[in-house]
């Protein structure tokens, strides 16, 4: 008599495919097309840890780098009995609008942010809860902890302005900015990354002010000294992605 086969098996050489190298990035599309196409069901409960690194020929920092991400995108759920996949309704739904900030020319996107995040600042300093301050302090706390880990730079980095929209309690927004929280941290992991290689300190220190300013304005409830930082913070990554584009 033959042994029962698990109800659903792991799909391992689907996800390593042909590719040479196995980065938290390429899991993350991967996790991501393969729940939104629903070759993860909602509820699965992935394999540990150990396993997936085994089988997938990645390190454990590189499993967990992606999990941060995919966990922000809701797609999962981490807990101490383990690593669960959410409804992808939610987030299937508005793939369409994602995929067109995916294809969006960086600038573009920047220029975008500047206008949406200087007014979800100035609504973030008017409802954020006390909670909230100090979930947003604990990623100041992190960003500036960084220094030269451009992979952890770029995650919190991201996490803070997601926190900031989570800060207005409104859905839409929230919604919004966890639209183009994907392209957005690729951007900006790619623009640290430039400016690391050619030793630039300037973007980083820049960042640390900005988050500061940010942070604190929200901390007082100024609302529009938060907007006019955001927008300030937003422009002054715009005109050095231009720079960047202009000595390429």
């Amino acid at each position: 008599m033959s042994e029962d086969k698990p109800l659903y098996e792991f799909p391992y050489d689907t996800i390593i495919g042909g590719t040479a190298k196995i980065t938290a990035d390429y899991i993350v599309e991967q996790f991501k097309n393969m729940i939104l196409s629903d070759i993860f069901p909602s509820g699965y409960m992935l394999p540990n840890e150990n396993t997936l690194c085994e089988q997938l020929g990645i390190g454990r920092s590189t499993l967990r780098e992606a999990f941060k991400v995919l966990s922000a995108y809701s797609l999962i759920t981490r807990t101490k009995h383990g690593t669960f996949i959410n409804d992808s309704k939610d987030f299937s739904s508005s793939f369409v609008i994602n995929y067109n900030f995916q294809e969006s020319d960086p600038i573009e996107l920047m220029e975008f942010r500047k206008i949406f995040e200087a007014e979800t600042a100035f609504l973030a300093a008017q409802k954020a809860t006390t909670d909230d301050i100090m979930e947003l302090k604990k990623l100041l706390i992190k960003i500036e902890n960084c220094k030269t880990n451009i992979s952890s730079l770029s995650f919190y980095d991201v996490a803070f302005h997601y926190r900031v929209a989570y800060c207005t309690q409104n859905k839409l927004l929230i919604s919004m900015m966890k639209l183009i929280s994907d392209t957005y941290y690729k951007n900006v992991r790619k623009q640290f990354e430039e400016i690391d290689h050619i030793g630039d300190r300037t973007t980083y220190e820049a960042t640390i002010y900005y988050h500061t300013r940010i942070f604190d304005s929200i901390l007082l409830k100024n609302s529009k000294l938060a907007s006019e930082m955001m927008r300030e913070h937003l422009d002054s990554a715009l005109q050095e992605l231009i720079k960047m584009g202009k000595n390429k």
